[in-house]
């Protein structure tokens, strides 16, 4: 596994499938359970596992060629190979090796690669760039906030909590324990922000001590997105104080402040996985730029411009409207075969290969048993809480008023949610309104 952002091909385990590749199918099969962290979400810079080094080595022009569409330079083939024969011969590989092998890896982390939101060209960002602030590591955001760490961006990172921040500290990633001064940090020109509500996202730019709370010639930050799920109208307000900043400063201030809205969807496996997608906000073609730049592919798979600040809040309503609804069929059909008498697994496997097919059914099943590391095989905890999902479903429901829209289901689902259990993830409906029982 060479670090990319893609699946092993099916037949890559069939019966009598070929240890070598062939070049119109070779992605990942090519090499069965080796992981060498190399670009894109994963810039780790060091091995991880190597299980068939002389695999590698007899594969390896092909797989670079085919994969990386370039072939390796003759020093980064070396270290490789230097590394294998080491490998090959017992020992866990040499302190030189794996060193050369660093540089290798962090050789390709710099080499442009096709990316999922338009083939722009990507490189792993510097240590030595402008730092980067970023506000919220809670469930989403600590994993995010992680990825673009490793990514060797200059992270500055604010938080409330302070355990938090004094594990980066111990990590040497610099930390800024209010917004105010994070918005002083010198060169930092861009904050992140992933936050649990409307109420929290305006504190901490409108605060006492928020982002904003600074005078204009000590603000340091001028581009703004924030991941946070609040709703259109918080973000288009945010927006709205930028440009009376902006007035103010007058046309001469040089830089814009610019607020960007960039919810997310994929949940806590997509922010540690870096596959979420951004629906992004932006007022213009170049803003959207910029935002994808930042974001994809250290911490998603791809943004998608849904128009003018706030169209990205909007769509992520709809999008976790969708969410809730098929959630909750997922809860009650499931619960039903249950009590049906119906093999779970066997259910779950129908569900995915037919109409019933859906991100709940193939990413997030809620019944304990069915599917690893989601929140139903840790009694629904780490996940996305019950009360979000109320605070979505419910910013839907005055969105729609707000339009003369009807929302029949997501009121009914919205009632579910609300007799659940709080601080549970969201697909607890199964256990606590369903009574669900796990797969056994």
């Amino acid at each position: 596994f060479l670090g990319l952002p893609c699946r092993p091909r099916p037949d890559a385990t069939r019966k009598g499938a070929t240890d070598g590749p062939s070049k119109a199918s070779c992605r990942l099969r090519v090499i069965p359970p080796v992981f060498v962290g190399v670009g894109g979400t994963h810039r780790r810079h060091y091995l991880r596992e190597m299980r068939t080094p002389s695999l590698l080595v007899k594969n390896l022009p092909l797989v670079t060629s085919a994969v990386f569409r370039s072939s390796l330079a003759a020093a980064e083939e070396q270290a490789v190979r230097q590394w294998c024969s080491s490998t090959s011969k017992g020992s866990t590989g040499s302190l030189s090796s794996r060193s050369a092998l660093a540089v290798w890896s962090s050789s390709f982390s710099r080499r442009p690669y096709s990316s999922p939101s338009g083939g722009r060209s990507t490189s792993s960002h510097s240590p030595s760039q402008s730092p980067i602030g970023f506000v919220g590591v809670g469930a989403m955001g600590m994993p995010m906030c992680r990825n673009l760490v490793d990514s060797g961006a200059n992270v500055v990172v604010c938080d409330t909590s302070e355990a938090a921040l004094q594990q980066f500290e111990r990590e040497g990633v610099r930390v800024a324990r209010t917004p105010a001064e994070l918005a002083r940090v010198p060169g930092l020109k861009t904050v992140i922000s992933m936050l649990p509500s409307a109420k929290i996202v305006e504190s901490v730019f409108l605060g006492d001590q928020g982002l904003l709370s600074v005078p204009a010639e000590d603000l340091q930050p001028e581009f703004f997105i924030d991941c946070s799920s609040t709703g259109p109208e918080c973000s288009v307000m945010l927006q709205g104080v930028l440009d009376g900043r902006n007035r103010e400063a007058g046309a001469d201030a040089g830089s814009q402040l610019e607020f960007v809205d960039a919810p997310v969807s994929g949940g806590v496996p997509g922010a540690a996985g870096a596959t979420l997608t951004f629906m992004v906000g932006a007022n213009s073609p170049e803003s959207f730029a910029r935002v994808e730049e930042t974001l994809v592919p250290v911490m998603g798979k791809q943004a998608v411009h849904c128009g003018s600040t706030g169209a990205g809040q909007s769509t992520k309503l709809c999008n976790n409207l969708v969410l809730g609804i098929t959630m909750a069929g997922v809860c009650e059909a499931m619960a039903l075969g249950q009590k049906l008498g119906l093999d779970l697994e066997n259910l779950s496997k129908v569900f995915n290969s037919s109409s019933a097919q859906c991100w709940s059914t193939t990413i997030y099943n809620p019944c304990p048993g069915v599917m690893q590391g989601v929140p139903s095989s840790r009694d629904y905890e780490n996940g996305f809480l019950t009360e979000l999902m109320i605070k979505d479903l419910s910013s839907a429901q005055q969105a729609a008023e707000g339009a003369k829209a009807d929302l029949i289901m997501g009121k009914l689902a919205n009632e579910l949610y609300q007799k659940s259990v709080p601080r549970k993830d969201f697909s607890a409906l199964y256990k606590y309104i369903y009574n669900g029982s796990p797969c056994k």
